[in-house]
């Protein structure tokens, strides 16, 4: 399969993202959707996620004390 380098517009914020050859060549190898959000986008739903597992995670041992 020939892969070659494309934008596309993130649905969260807007803005236009190369997604390059090499990405979709991972992402083909390993079953993954094309990405709907640009690298900023994801990398503040991770951060947001991680935060929100911590808390989580505080709470819980807050529980047993």
């Amino acid at each position: 399969m020939q892969f070659m380098d494309v934008e596309i517009r993130c649905k969260l914020c807007g803005e236009t993202f190369s997604w390059s050859a090499d990405e979709q060549r991972f992402y083909y190898d390993n079953d993954l959707s094309q990405p709907k959000k640009c690298p900023a986008c994801r990398a503040d739903f991770r951060r947001k996620l991680h935060r929100q597992q911590e808390e989580r995670q505080a709470r819980e041992v807050q529980q047993w004390h």
